[in-house]
């Protein structure tokens, strides 16, 4: 560790004795609740039970984040805001305006990365923006309310284009979702997804082989909806997309080399891994983030279906509850000790969950 990032720890560490963990537990909920919104035959031994209390009073919140202090960030983006919270759902403070945050990440360096927006005047006319900003939480000792908002990334050329998740790799370079709705460029459509290095620069664009906007099957993206990084060294990444054309909402990409060729493919293949649940075509509706835990297990939250699913690495399900009686289009899920956190959007509220196994 270099003399800046031990400097920016020292700093951290006195914060981190203050943090307590919420122990408090409510109702189960049974996989047979859902219905038609997920299939009956791929669940496992236990169930998730929400802890009590629920974190309401949130504006419209979009993504939910535990960074490495840890603590929880939520985007509310009807409250053009970044609110932070301790493990116990104390607030501890908000940022200063970011226009309408959708996601939200955390890079080692502790910087929050947001995707937003923002307004600017051309030629008379008002125009909106998508834009990634950098939140440098370490410069204002992590009282949030000061810390300075950065603009890294814009398109000046492309105002229609928005970014909709955003993921860190270990080396701070990070993955971001893009859509937007022209999709006609052969060369540089909407939907895509960008590589920016540690320095916030933009990688020229890569070419995803298994990725298209006119690609079938496992080969097509379309409105890409978030992304995420696996924790163990690697350039795997996990991405929902909520396209029509998209098949297959849920995929993961890795790289492999056969010989001197290194190329960007589906991890799971139906000709390779036989019928996954998932690759299960009838599975997704609208799945809106992905979060993955230290063990490799993918969490997708799913706001079509209102729903979470939880995949083991081999892409087997092994847990899935919701229903519309619990969420109502939630967009955002984070995963830290054994806990999940739910961005239950409509209902302006973050849920946590934990396996019933935990409770013993």
């Amino acid at each position: 560790m270099n003399a800046t990032m031990s400097s920016r720890y020292a700093i951290i560490l006195p914060i981190l004795l203050f943090l307590l963990l919420a122990v408090a537990c409510g109702d189960t909920f049974d996989s047979k609740e859902l219905g038609a919104t997920a299939p009956p035959d791929s669940y496992g031994d236990t169930s998730y039970v929400l802890k009590q209390p629920i974190w309401t009073g949130f504006s419209e919140p979009a993504d939910v984040h535990v960074g490495f202090e840890p603590f929880i960030y939520v985007s509310e983006r009807a409250a053009d805001r970044i609110t932070m919270l301790d493990l116990s759902g104390r607030i501890i403070g908000s940022s200063a305006t970011i226009r309408r945050p959708d996601a939200i990440s955390q890079d080692h360096r502790l910087d929050l990365l947001v995707c937003a927006e923002f307004d600017t005047t051309i030629d008379g006319r008002l125009v909106t923006f998508g834009a990634i900003y950098r939140v440098d939480l370490v410069e204002a000792m992590h009282n949030i309310a000061n810390a300075p908002i950065r603009r890294v990334y814009f398109d000046p050329l492309n105002p229609n284009r928005r970014y909709t998740g955003i993921a860190v790799l270990p080396d701070n370079s990070y993955y971001v979702t893009r859509t937007g709705p022209s999709n006609s460029s052969p060369v540089d459509p909407d939907d895509a997804i960008m590589v920016f290095s540690s320095r916030d620069e933009l990688h020229p664009r890569v070419e995803w082989p298994a990725l298209s906007v006119d690609g079938t099957g496992l080969a097509t993206i379309t409105r890409p909806s978030g992304i995420a990084t696996f924790t163990r060294p690697t350039s795997d990444f996990v991405y929902t997309q909520t396209g029509t054309k998209s098949l297959f909402r849920t995929q993961w990409i890795t790289q492999r080399t056969t010989g001197d060729v290194t190329q960007w493919e589906s991890y799971y293949t139906p000709a390779r891994d036989g019928e996954l649940d998932f690759l299960r075509v009838s599975l997704f509706d609208h799945p809106e983030d992905v979060s993955i835990d230290d063990a490799g297990n993918i969490y997708v939250i799913d706001a079509g279906r209102d729903s979470l699913f939880q995949f083991n690495p081999s892409g087997f399900l092994t847990q899935a509850f919701g229903g519309p009686q619990q969420f109502a289009s939630p967009e955002g899920v984070a995963h830290f000790d054994r806990t999940l956190y739910i961005a239950d959007t409509r209902n302006n509220r973050i849920l946590r969950f934990v396996l019933s196994t935990d409770l013993q």
